[in-house]
C-alpha cells in the first residue's frame, strides 16, 4: 500500500523559497530542475525506506531519513519521517547539502 506524502509547513516554505531562487537564475532549466525535485519528493509514497537515516539524530521517536537530490556538490537534502502505522511520509525540511546541519528548530514539525 502506498504511503501518503505530507509536506510540513516549514518544508513548504523551503520549497517556495527554493523555487523562487532557482527560477530567478534560470527560468526554463530551473523550472525543469524544480519539477524533478518535486517528483522525487512525491516518489516517497513508494518504498521510502530506500533512503538512509540521516546522520542528524534529533528525534528518538521517529528517525529522520534523507533523500538526496542533485549532483554531489549541489545536492539538496529532503528530510522526512515515516509513520508506518498511519502510512504517512512527512517531509519536514529541505536544504542544500552544503549548508550546516539542521538544528532541532529546523525540524520542529515532527
Amino acid at each position: 500500500m502506498p504511503f501518503r506524502v505530507e509536506i510540513a509547513r516549514r518544508a513548504q516554505q523551503d520549497l517556495e523559497a527554493l523555487y523562487r531562487w532557482v527560477v530567478a537564475r534560470a527560468p526554463q532549466q530551473g523550472a525543469a530542475w524544480f519539477n524533478g525535485l518535486e517528483h522525487a519528493v512525491l516518489s516517497l509514497e513508494s518504498h521510502p525506506e530506500r533512503w538512509p537515516v540521516a546522520p542528524e539524530r534529533l528525534s528518538a521517536a521517529l528517525p529522520i531519513r534523507v533523500l538526496l537530490y542533485g549532483r554531489r556538490s549541489s545536492a539538496y537534502r529532503v528530510h522526512f519521517t515515516i509513520d508506518h502505522r498511519a502510512q504517512v511520509v512527512r517531509v519536514v525540511h529541505i536544504r542544500r547539502g552544503a549548508m550546516h546541519a539542521p538544528t532541532p528548530d529546523d525540524l520542529r514539525e515532527l
